[in-house]
């Protein structure tokens, strides 16, 4: 080690010593700061301005956090049970993953592109894609990009070419894949298109239901089977979320997906996994890994939880030269971040089923289960399209609540209570509409999430009472 970078060492290892003391002080909720209400008030104010549209709620950070706990502008501390939708996976204050971004930072460009990256856009793209290849997936290549919506943009370009220009994609149902001009018309969120003209024609199938397991697979395979019929050799793709994220955490089996696969290869319709929200997340790394479905993956588009982003694919859908560029594949922080992130989630206890995020999900499903013995009146029949829906539900560190029947009001109303209490959380679904948490894995411990718990469950029975 030269003496350029042993000072350099020095320095990351002092600022990291720093961060670590200047956050010795959260340990737990706190109520917000009175003499900070108002800093909070102007910056809401501001974003409201700036942004065109109000916060949902008062959450806008203050720069400090500490594990799953994190400080926002008021004072006020809150677990962080949504982790920014996913991205945050070991939390806030993270030392290790701070250290590699300052020494990330102090080199020479902020942002890295496809005319010119250093090693770090190299290295996080080979980590991606050998974890993919562990996985049980053939990925030959891997292109880094800056969001979730830049990757399956990637993506759906390089089946199209791949299938000389098919207009069409085959969906699932309830589906979120992005915001984008061309993606919003494969989610299948009419919301998320209003004004926007017709860019893609997507064919969609029933996703798998839980209360009607035989009746949806065979109606999905059904329709997969038709829609072919009807459109032949004009299917550039089929891409689906192995589990649902928007659509309300319905984790479907294996038996659901494996004839969909066989049938969609039997007419050389390429296999698209969005991995999005799931990876990381699910028993294992990739969800398509967990169930033994990487043979069928033709492209894998990955990112949230990676801090940088990435669209993977076979050696067959190597696109001709000219199909993608971009002035930014991400920042150098974030790639070198995001290759930390994997090395870590390849070498811990995650994974299996005795592995922490199965540990994450039973803890959760007792708690669940307790509450829905304990306060059945708050915990009415979930009506969903097929039938009823157990009150719960999701896998790993994807989890979803759905206390009073599922109403959207009922489930706004208490995301906003669990807010107020000290816990981050969002919503998910159609109707019916679903309680979300993606809580921090890589630190939260099953000793907090009782604590988290507790306060879901008084905000639940609270609410029960006053409704």
């Amino acid at each position: 080690m030269n003496s350029t970078e042993s000072h350099l060492r020095m320095a990351r290892d002092e600022l990291i010593a720093a961060m670590d003391a200047s956050t010795a002080d959260i340990t737990g909720i706190r109520p917000p700061d009175e003499d900070r209400v108002a800093d909070m008030a102007d910056l809401l104010a501001r974003l409201a301005d700036v942004r065109g549209r109000p916060a949902m709620y008062a959450s806008i950070g203050s720069g400090r956090g500490r594990g799953a706990l994190v400080e926002l502008a008021d004072g006020s501390v809150k677990w962080d049970m949504i982790t920014g939708i996913g991205v945050n996976g070991f939390g806030h204050g993270d030392l290790e993953l701070a250290g590699v971004a300052a020494t990330a930072a102090v080199q020479d460009i902020v942002m890295q592109g496809n005319l010119h990256c250093n090693i770090e856009a190299i290295k996080f793209a080979e980590t991606l894609r050998a974890a993919a290849r562990r996985g049980g997936a053939d990925m030959a290549h891997c292109y880094p990009a800056c969001s979730g919506g830049r990757v399956n943009e990637i993506a759906l370009k390089v089946c199209m070419q791949a299938r000389n220009g098919a207009p069409r994609v085959i969906a699932f149902e309830k589906n979120f894949i992005g915001r984008t001009v061309a993606l919003s018309h494969i989610g299948d969120s009419p919301g998320h298109r209003e004004g926007i003209p017709k860019a893609i024609q997507t064919d969609y199938l029933p996703y798998w239901d839980p209360a009607d397991p035989d009746g949806s697979s065979a109606d999905a395979l059904a329709a997969l089977t038709a829609i072919i019929a009807e459109h032949p050799n004009r299917h550039a793709c089929f891409v689906m979320e192995l589990v649902q994220g928007e659509g309300g955490f319905t984790a479907a089996p294996r038996e659901f997906f494996a004839p969909l696969l066989e049938l969609a290869r039997s007419h050389d319709i390429p296999v698209w996994f969005d991995e999005i929200q799931t990876f990381g997340r699910t028993d294992r790394m990739f969800r398509f890994e967990g169930l033994d479905l990487g043979g069928y993956a033709d492209i894998v588009t990955v990112g949230k939880m990676t801090q940088g982003c990435g669209a993977l694919w076979r050696d067959a859908f190597n696109p001709r030269l000219g199909l993608l560029s971009g002035t930014f594949l991400g920042s150098t922080a974030a790639m070198a971040v995001g290759t930390s992130v994997i090395d870590r989630l390849t070498s811990g206890d995650w994974y299996g089923p005795d592995g922490h995020n199965a540990r994450l999900f039973a803890a959760f499903a007792a708690r669940c289960e307790a509450m829905v013995a304990a306060h059945g009146d708050c915990f009415p029949e979930v009506v969903g399209p097929r039938g009823v829906l157990r009150p719960w539900g999701g896998t790993g560190g994807m989890m979803r609540l759905t206390p009073f029947g599922g109403q959207k009001d009922a489930i706004v109303e208490l995301v906003h209570r669990f807010f107020k209490g000290g816990v981050l959380s969002f919503f998910c679904g159609h109707g019916p509409f679903h309680i979300r948490f993606l809580p921090p894995i890589g630190v939260l411990t099953l000793e907090q999430f009782d604590e988290v718990m507790d306060i879901v469950e008084a905000a639940i029975i609270a609410h029960g009472k006053e409704s």
